[in-house]
């Protein structure tokens, strides 16, 4: 399992998905950092006691839209790390060699999660940093946080890797884009729901939650991240980018749940598929 590992990781950084998801990051990052300066230097003059809601604001903004990159990073890599072996047929070196189908599934898993985590830790402590230079709010790394950012493209991993087993390439694309937007749509209507007094809408939040629990991780984030004292200001006036109520811990072990269930399908699909 680690020697497939160790080739996944190669594999990532010989199609450049790694090193175009960095461009990307960094063009990200840039316009982020910018835009966090200048708007944080025009508005903060006339927004007086509010500006530490405006620097939270802000950082939210970049833990949301950052999740996007990573979300992009998971799919494109993992997208076709069977079913494209199995089209241009170099899975046929590898399998009738002794090493179990589980030992390619998880290596893999364990090669995309090492570079996927490793890209979360870099763009989440680059977030805090441009918020602490630009705004001088201070926010701890806080390690339970950090995990839990890097949980975020781990889950949708262990789906892009069951749907690799059976679907083609592009399907698969596809179903994983969508599915990991039903549940941030749905986190978002979930957070308006809060704010109108909706209670059609969180319920329509919550079972998104359930489909794809990744918009509940980064709700769970950013509450930890901003609440203090006693207030939080993920809680009040973050609007759709914030968290009306934080998501228990039931809701974390139901995501780690869902990452196993996943990787266990994804093994036994593959293990049982004629190729």
């Amino acid at each position: 399992m680690p020697a497939v590992a160790l080739l996944t990781v190669k594999e990532v950084i010989r199609r450049r998905i790694l090193l175009v998801t960095l461009v990307l990051a960094v063009v990200f990052l840039g316009l982020y950092a910018t835009g966090v300066y200048y708007g944080y230097r025009d508005m903060a003059a006339h927004a007086g006691p509010l500006q530490g809601l405006m620097a939270a604001q802000f950082l939210a903004l970049g833990l949301y839209f950052g999740s996007f990159i990573i979300a992009f990073l998971a799919v494109m890599a993992a997208v076709g790390a069977i079913s494209g072996e199995i089209e241009n047929g170099t899975i046929f070196a590898i399998v009738p060699r002794p090493v179990r189908r589980s030992e390619i599934v998880l290596g893999k898993f364990l090669g995309y999660g090492l570079v996927l985590s490793a890209f979360a830790v870099l763009f989440y402590i680059a977030v805090l940093v441009i918020i602490r230079i630009n705004t001088g709010m201070s926010v701890p790394i806080r390690p339970g946080a950090l995990g839990l950012f890097c949980l975020q493209p781990l889950v949708l991993l262990a789906v892009t890797l069951l749907g690799t087993t059976f679907l083609s390439t592009l399907a698969n694309g596809v179903a994983s884009f969508m599915l990991y937007s039903v549940g941030f749509v749905g986190g978002m209507l979930e957070q308006i729901g809060h704010l109108a007094g909706s209670q059609v809408l969180v319920k329509i939040g919550i079972f998104s939650s359930l489909v794809m629990p990744i918009d509940a991780i980064y709700r769970k984030i950013v509450y930890n991240l901003l609440s203090a004292s006693g207030i939080s200001y993920s809680a009040y006036m973050l609007g759709p980018f914030g968290a009306g109520s934080e998501p228990s811990v039931w809701m974390l072990v139901y995501t780690g749940m869902y990452l196993l269930f996943f990787l266990a399908m994804a093994v036994r699909v593959f293990s049982r598929r004629d190729i």
